[in-house]
């Protein structure tokens, strides 16, 4: 009897079967068990020699490809999907990697990578994370005096930029100035609160030397090698005023303090004081001789004072020019404050 197999590519398996009715029973079971063995195994060979192929799932961008293949290798198995790749992009397994029945296949697109390096800007398309493997890609050699950024051993930032910068040192020298301190020295002769320089200071001069480092060109940092005093500084004298106590308009007057202003006259006049003039200060004393105008941070309003040349007075009015060391002194007549005009006046601030 002949067996043929379509799978074994039309092989024809002969047996000598007896025919039905000739076999003696007992070897009946013998014979189809026997047939049925060869039958099976014939076809189980057939199939694994003519089939062969193998799962493979392909993982490409947002995609899943799934096939079954005869492909030798990873990139036998990509040209069969039709799947191209360019310089950038990134393959797991390798292209070379044998295939093998449920294998899995990933490729990732190559990403702009923005590349900072002698002054230029090189973009390059690459999958790899990896800041050392992207500047092999992209040819670019670092020297040992470079400073990366990320450092080689870190992946890619998030803004996908590295930074490859020449680092280089000098040094630099500068001069600054010293500056020099002021001595004050007591003098009886001087009226207190007064002050007058008795000999002036100078600054120094000092040279520093730095140790500069450079990025690209560009400092970056400087540290302090040494310092050389090139001339020392000379300290200001300044006298300060200790006496409390002047003779004027034939008597003794002590005080607490003195100040050096410039001072103006008026009167209650419309043309000192305009046409709706009262008579009346601010604080609402009279105007009069003895009432003076001050500024209130530097003469408190109701201060006794005593003006060279004018007298004792009060300090019982504000004026909107008033500022700093400046008072207006106020007189009966319109004649009078013009016969003052303005003056440098000593004003002495009475306990």
């Amino acid at each position: 009897m002949a067996v043929e197999f379509p799978k074994l590519g039309g092989a024809v398996l002969h047996t000598n079967l007896y025919r039905q009715g000739k076999v003696e029973n007992s070897k009946r079971p013998l014979v189809v068990f026997v047939t049925l063995t060869v039958c099976l195994t014939a076809t189980v060979i057939g199939i694994l020699y003519f089939n062969g192929a193998s799962k493979v799932n392909v993982y490409a961008w947002d995609r899943k490809i799934t096939i079954s293949t005869k492909a030798a290798t990873v990139g036998d198995v990509l040209q069969a999907v039709n799947l191209s790749l360019d310089s950038g992009d990134l393959v797991f397994p390798s292209l070379d990697t044998e295939v093998s029945d449920d294998m899995d296949i990933t490729i990732e697109r190559g990403k702009p990578v923005f590349i900072y390096w002698r002054g230029k800007l090189l973009p390059i398309l690459v999958a790899e994370r990896s800041v050392s493997k992207i500047l092999q890609k992209a040819n670019i050699k670092v020297d040992l005096d470079d400073v990366v950024y990320p450092a080689l051993d870190e992946e890619i930032s998030a803004d996908r930029t590295i930074k490859v910068v020449k680092v280089t040192y000098g040094e630099v020298r500068e001069r600054q100035q010293i500056p020099y301190e002021t001595t004050k020295r007591s003098d009886a002769t001087m009226d207190a609160g007064l002050t007058r320089i008795f000999s002036q200071g100078a600054p120094g001069i000092v040279e520093i030397l730095y140790e500069v480092k450079y990025e690209d060109g560009v400092e970056v940092s400087r540290v302090e090698k040494s310092r050389t005093v090139v001339k020392d500084p000379v300290s200001c004298v300044m006298l300060v005023g200790a006496r409390h106590e002047v003779f004027r308009d034939g008597q003794n007057i002590r005080f607490e303090r003195a100040l050096e202003a410039t001072s103006t006259a008026y009167c209650p006049c419309a043309k000192c004081c305009g046409a709706y003039a009262s008579g009346r200060t601010s604080t609402g004393m009279r105007a009069t001789k003895g009432v003076i105008s001050v500024d209130p941070r530097v003469i408190p309003l109701g201060t006794r004072l005593y003006v060279e040349g004018y007298g004792f007075a009060v300090a019982g009015d504000v004026g909107g020019a008033i500022r700093g060391n400046r008072v207006d002194v106020c007189f009966d007549t319109h004649e009078e404050a013009m016969a003052w005009g303005r003056r440098k006046v000593k004003v002495y601030i009475l306990p």
